[in-house]
């Protein structure tokens, strides 16, 4: 029991950043999947998606998906602590965002570091969601609606 409690915590410190020279599918940590809402392959297609315009920009996302956020906590303030935990953005750049889907809750947050949130900003995420995600999640197409919001992020935040 001791080592599923220390597995689980080590779970919640590994980086969404993913390492260029890795292969998507031995490195999918920019998608973190926790409520199974993607099948593998969709995993690899967002991860590779991710990693080509990371690769292209340095601007760094993760998406990561749970079933419920603990404690009733705001789901943004929730986010952000996930992607300040995570590490995700370079710190020089603060170029980092993190979309945060929780399934049970039918929430869905963007973080941004300090950098990004120039580009994208409170009112493009509002847009992105309200316009992209939720119409795609309220037809059960969780990968369609964020490969879409990837779309318009590479557009807007190039």
């Amino acid at each position: 029991m001791r080592f599923l409690t220390l597995l689980l915590v080590f779970t919640y410190f590994i980086s969404c950043k993913s390492d260029k020279e890795t292969s998507i599918i031995a490195n999918p940590s920019v998608v973190q999947d926790h409520a199974f809402l993607f099948s593998d392959k969709e995993v690899d297609s967002i991860s590779k998606v991710i990693i080509d315009y990371e690769n292209t920009s340095t601007n760094q996302i993760c998406v990561y998906v749970i079933d419920s956020i603990p404690n009733n906590q705001n789901a943004l303030f929730y986010a952000t602590k996930i992607g300040q935990t995570l590490g995700v953005g370079q710190a020089e750049k603060n170029n980092g965002l993190l979309l945060l889907i929780s399934k049970m809750d039918r929430q869905v947050a963007f973080a941004t570091g300090y950098g990004t949130e120039k580009i994208l900003t409170d009112a493009v995420c509002y847009d992105l969601i309200e316009n992209i995600l939720i119409p795609y999640f309220k037809e059960d197409n969780y990968f369609e609606g964020v490969l879409r919001a990837l779309d318009s992020i590479k557009i807007k935040w190039h």
